[in-house]
Order: C-alpha cells, then structure tokens, then sequence
C-alpha cells in the first residue's frame, strides 16, 4: 500500500473541493429569521431555478405524497414547512457538490442508496419519538458517510486498499480503516463539514455515527447525543434491510 495522505495534505487537498452555494447560507439566514414569510425564500429560491426545479420535483415524490402535487414554492412550504425546504436545498447542493465521476472502488449507486436509506430512517426515527426537527436528521443520515466520497477525490490509492481491506477482512470500512492505522472517513467527513459551515447536528452525526457509547463523544450535550442516537439507529436499520451498500 502507498503512503497514505498525511494530515495537512488531507486538508491541503480538501480545501480544493468545491464549496456551496451562497443560496445555501442565504436561505437558512432567511428562514431562521422569525420575520420571514413565504415570500421571502421564494424570491431567494428564484435566483436559482435548476435548485427550485429539483425541490419542487423532490416535493412531489411519493414519498411526501400531497394531493394533486404542487407546482409552486410557496404551496410547497405550505404543506411541508420551511425547515424542510431548507433541508431539501441543503441536500441537493451537498450532492451536487460531492457528485464524483472518477474511479471508485466500490459501487457510488448503491452507496448512495444506502444514504438515502439511512436518511429517510433517520428522520422516520425522528418523528416517531416526536423530535422538533426530523428534516434535519433525514439530511444527517443523508451525509454521515461523506467522508468516503471525499476519500475517493483526494486519495484513490488508499480508499482502494480500504476497500482491498474490507473484502479480504471481510470487515467492516471502519474496522479495516482502524486496522490500516488511517484517518477514519468520519474525521475526514467532519472536516470537509467545517469547511462548508455546515450545522453542527450534521457535523456530529458525521463525526460520531459508528460510536454507540455516549462516553466515546466527548463534549456533546443531550440533544446532541439524541441527533447522534437517531443516525446510529438509522444506519443499523438500513444495513439490517440491506438497503444499498455502504
């Protein structure tokens, strides 16, 4: 196996990644202003059309499932809220900005299924033990392993002997990445979530998802912990269900 990227090449190499929208940062200042209406973020939203195209055709999935569909932004926050827009806006443009079309040592179509899976867990696991903001942790589920997918851009040659690992192992990614003494693709995902500025909820569930002890999360407060509990339950369910591969 090469020598794997040092610490300061990793963020060296990380800081050459694309970042986010401004329509990202915009629209949550927005939405977390109790002053705003529904008209406010539609004429943000309108400065970005391709993103407001894939909401609204994110909105009218089956997965929302609302009456007769909607065709506007402002019917759209009516039914699911403005916490969930901005969580869809925020979502997309993360996706966006991690799509990968190089080489990959394992199959993207079915990580990201496994994404999706745990993110729709997450927030499902969210509602159901009445959490006040269940869109967010659909995102955070949605994102936990973007450290891989970032691993993939900036150091091929070690992903590739991780996944080498995990086969001839046939051990899980953490495990092999902790055999092989590396960065685990939890800290790399953190730091690529620092750079974007993104909520600390997101950055925690990326940071601890494979940690099942609160001890082992060193300074998260209760709710903290909760958010952290609902992605590492989400993440068990989608692989109990076999749904995608991570």
């Amino acid at each position: 196996m090469p020598a794997p990227l040092k610490i300061d090449e990793i963020l060296n190499k990380i800081e050459t990644l694309p970042t986010l929208p401004n329509i990202v940062y915009e629209l949550s200042q927005v939405i977390n202003d109790p002053m705003s209406s529904t008209s406010d973020v539609e004429s943000l939203m309108a400065n970005d059309q391709s993103l407001t195209t894939t909401v609204l055709r994110l909105v009218n999935s089956a997965y929302y499932a609302i009456p007769g569909g909607v065709s506007s932004l402002s019917r759209a926050i009516g039914y699911i809220g403005f916490d969930t827009v901005n969580q869809l806006v925020l979502s997309t443009s993360i996706l966006q900005a991690l799509e990968f079309n190089g080489e990959c040592p394992f199959d993207l179509n079915e990580f990201w299924k496994h994404s999706v899976g745990v993110g729709v867990a997450s927030e499902t696991v969210a509602k159901f033990v009445n959490h006040p903001l269940p869109a967010d942790l659909f995102t955070s589920g949605l994102v936990h392993d973007m450290g891989k997918v970032v691993l993939c851009s900036i150091d091929p040659m070690t992903i590739q002997a991780i996944t080498q690992k995990c086969r001839q192992d046939k051990t899980s990614f953490a495990e092999a990445e902790l055999t092989l003494g590396l960065l685990s693709h939890t800290k790399i995902g953190e730091l690529l979530a620092k750079k974007w500025a993104l909520p600390a909820s997101i950055r925690d569930a990326i940071r601890h998802h494979h940690s099942k002890e609160h001890a082992q999360r060193i300074g998260l407060t209760a709710d903290a912990n909760r958010n952290v509990d609902i992605v590492f339950l989400g993440n068990l369910l989608a692989h109990a269900l076999k749904f995608g591969n991570s």
